[in-house]
């Protein structure tokens, strides 16, 4: 028998259990409101930049992100509620209609998680090869990628008119969902181990060299032969808890998105598995599993507000300022926000502890070097 024998010949002209149809129903309309706010507040948020911070390559794939998710928020959950409303009063459904919702389903989910995977691998270019990264990743480039995302999601669902809706949610499973999975695993561990690198190159270098971060102590007069020098104010300690800071972000940031991968398309894939080798299964159970595949993949496009855009300080800022909401500014989180500090302590040193200082200037700059890539590329956008 056939996978398409299973389910669409075998039990769609019976019908889905009632209370599973206006389940489906009374969900897809959470999902359409939970869905649509988030995801034009983080459009607006980019595309009016209040505060002339956020159009960044990163942030033109999350606004296409957005876009993908708005699409299931304002079409394929909302053509969700009419479809399972009309099932569950026993109406009879056209052909247009249930390829209304199986189009809008495949094309934008498509486009959601390609959408995931470019954005995995924007941040992994940017973490692994930080000194080439502006030049390599432009807005032509990240514009073209767009582009590619969006002629594979048109394209590719157009198998589903010869295949049917489950055989296709098994290719899609397979295809689109298995490739985003993938990459977002892969790319965010190696950007994890690649900011863990360089915390303890970071951690190795002050340890080496802590004295030249250190005031000289004061036992006697300066006496012929000694200068004044500057250094900066940043002690060895803060500059290994700011390289920690960093990691810690790169790793929640991570935990998340992976969670809410796995949590969102893990037991759709499964569902859809058991959907197509499952031939003992009953009608029922296979209407039951249905519905849940596609709802958790609606899901998906609610969450993903919460995992990119509201791990963003710079689009808190943003929503803020759009939503007009009062914020009480702290000085003193404000003061702390610069990685690199300028303010400038004294100290003494000797004609013989001159040559160190090159040293010292080396070990600076190359703080600084990796301070540009949570302070310039911002691994936490």
């Amino acid at each position: 028998m056939s996978v398409e024998g299973v389910f669409e010949k075998r039990c769609l002209t019976t019908g889905a259990p009632t209370e599973l149809s206006f389940i489906t129903t009374s969900l897809s309309m959470v999902f359409t409101l939970t869905s649509i706010p988030g995801n034009i507040l983080i459009i607006l948020a980019v595309v009016l930049d209040p505060n002339k911070n956020l159009r960044t390559p990163f942030n033109w794939l999350v606004v296409n992100l957005a876009a993908a998710d708005l699409i299931v928020g304002t079409m394929t959950s909302p053509i969700s509620v009419y479809i399972h409303m009309k099932e569950g009063l026993k109406e009879k459904l056209s052909v247009s209609e249930i390829r209304a919702i199986h189009l809008s389903y495949f094309i934008s989910c498509t486009a959601s998680v390609l959408s995931l995977s470019s954005l995995a691998l924007e941040r992994y270019l940017a973490v692994r090869k930080p000194t080439t990264y502006r030049t390599n990743v432009t807005n032509r480039r990240i514009i073209l990628t767009i582009t590619g995302v969006w002629l594979i999601s048109l394209s590719l669902p157009n198998i589903y008119f010869e295949v049917g809706y489950i055989t296709y949610a098994f290719i899609f499973a397979n295809t689109a969902v298995a490739v985003a999975i993938a990459i977002t695993c892969l790319t965010y561990t190696l950007m994890l181990r690649k900011v863990q690198e360089r915390s303890q190159n970071i951690s190795n270098n002050v340890n080496v060299r802590e004295a030249s971060y250190t005031i000289s102590p004061s036992t006697s007069e300066p006496s012929q032969g000694h200068t004044f020098s500057t250094v900066p104010a940043n002690t060895p300690n803060s500059i290994v808890t700011s390289a920690r800071e960093m990691e810690l972000k790169v790793t929640k940031m991570f935990i998340i998105v992976l969670i809410a991968m796995l949590c969102c398309y893990g037991p759709s894939t499964l569902l859809i598995y058991i959907m197509n080798f499952c031939e003992s299964c009953s009608c029922t159970e296979l209407h039951w599993f249905r519905d849940l595949q596609f709802l958790f993949v609606l899901m998906n496009s609610s969450v993903n507000f919460w995992c990119y855009a509201l791990q963003s300080p710079r689009f808190r800022n943003a929503f803020t300022k759009i939503l007009k909401i009062k914020k009480r500014r702290n000085g003193a989180e404000q003061s702390s926000s610069s990685t690199i500090n300028n303010i400038p302590t004294v100290s003494f040193s000797t004609s013989a502890e001159r040559g160190e200082e090159v040293e010292q200037s080396e070990i600076k700059v190359e703080m600084r070097n990796e301070g540009t890539i949570n302070k310039g590329l911002d691994i936490v956008p």
